[in-house]
């Protein structure tokens, strides 16, 4: 069986893909392919939580309670069963495995190299994809990100160490060819003039040459940003009630990302200029590496990999929202609340009046 280990990175479609995969996990198996299931429903983060360093603990190790070395270890082996047995049983020829985090949090050789040895038993031809975007949108992308998942810190330039960790992308590249060949790493450009019909989910699926049938179902397109008030009053909002607590999800929380993306129409945070100009220099002799090993050519304008400047979409500075524009977002997001409430409210009358209907009436 040959596996495609597509591993992001962030913010390149990876919700999308994954999501058309969810969507036509049965029907694809006709076409002898294995969308996952124990790694995950749609996004295989126990790929991730498993492979990192044993004393790490993070929102990944919280989500799936592994929070001692032995958890770990026996979560690592629980997984490569369950997809051994997962593989056999479905009689496909080959799998399909997706996470965004293995990019982001497996930031070592020897991470990556534990990753390899959960995986191999289930499958010897393993093949790594990595969809990368310019340093400079991939930065404004992962703040919003970062707030969605409880960060409160403000937008800044990364550290040096970050930037080398996060957005270096031939140090990324590196590492997971070192583990599992460069002949065996494809690396494709997140952009919708390189990719075949402007779509990462048509790409993709070109290059794992499946053919779909006609009745696939192809997933909506969801704007998932959020504009620079939301962002900021989602930051603020962090800071009160966080997104764990007490080593747990925080279910004081609710739903407020999705409400608040129902508001979001706004510009999309972002940087100055100058301060993104300078970002993509420091990436200039590194996109220059991946140009030359991945592609076989240099862009003659702009960088090296990437070209002209980034995205022309709408994006502005991060600002502090008044203490109005706080009010009036709090009321919108009280509104959609109340909605939710008296719709639950009516279900659940709904349904208690069928139940009483469908009792049975016992004569004394």
């Amino acid at each position: 069986m040959r596996t495609y280990l597509h591993i992001g990175a962030e913010k390149t479609g990876t919700s999308s893909l994954q999501q058309f995969f969810r969507l036509n996990r049965n029907l694809l198996k006709q076409s002898s392919t294995l969308y996952s299931e124990v790694a995950g429903a749609e996004s295989h983060m126990a790929l991730s939580a498993a492979a990192q360093h044993e004393q790490k603990y993070d929102d990944l190790r919280i989500i799936y309670q592994l929070d001692t070395p032995t958890k770990v270890r026996e979560f690592r082996k629980s997984l490569t069963q369950r997809l051994m047995t997962e593989a056999e049983e479905s009689n496909c020829s080959q799998l399909v495995l997706s996470s965004e985090h293995c990019s982001s949090r497996l930031n070592s050789v020897v991470e990556i190299e534990m990753l390899a040895r959960i995986l191999r038993p289930v499958s010897n031809d393993i093949r790594v994809i990595v969809y990368i975007r310019r340093q400079d949108d991939f930065l404004c992308s992962t703040y919003s990100t970062d707030v969605k998942s409880g960060f409160t810190g403000p937008m800044t330039l990364p550290s040096v160490d970050i930037r080398k960790s996060r957005y270096d992308y031939y140090e990324l590249l590196k590492r997971w060819s070192s583990v599992f060949g460069k002949d065996n790493t494809v690396c494709r450009i997140y952009d919708a003039k390189r990719l075949k019909d402007g779509d990462v989910v048509a790409d993709f699926i070109e290059l794992i040459g499946l053919t779909l049938p006609p009745d696939y179902v192809n997933p909506p397109r969801v704007n998932e940003s959020l504009d620079v008030t939301a962002l900021e009053f989602l930051r603020m909002f962090n800071k009160t009630v966080p997104r764990f607590k007490d080593n747990r999800k925080n279910p004081a929380r609710g739903n407020i990302v999705q409400l608040l993306k129902r508001v979001s129409q706004g510009a999309n945070p972002a940087l100055s200029g100058e301060q993104l100009d300078e970002f993509m220099r420091f990436f200039h002799h590194s996109n220059a590496m991946v140009a030359e090993e991945y592609f076989g050519t240099f862009s003659r304008v702009g960088d090296p990999l990437f070209g002209e400047t980034g995205s022309s979409k709408n994006r502005a500075e991060m600002q502090p929202i008044s203490a109005e524009k706080a009010v009036m977002l709090a009321a919108l997001l009280w509104e959609q609340k109340q909605e939710q409430l008296l719709k639950q409210g009516e279900r659940i009358a709904h349904l208690q009046k069928k139940r009483t209907k469908a009792a049975p009436v016992f004569a004394e």
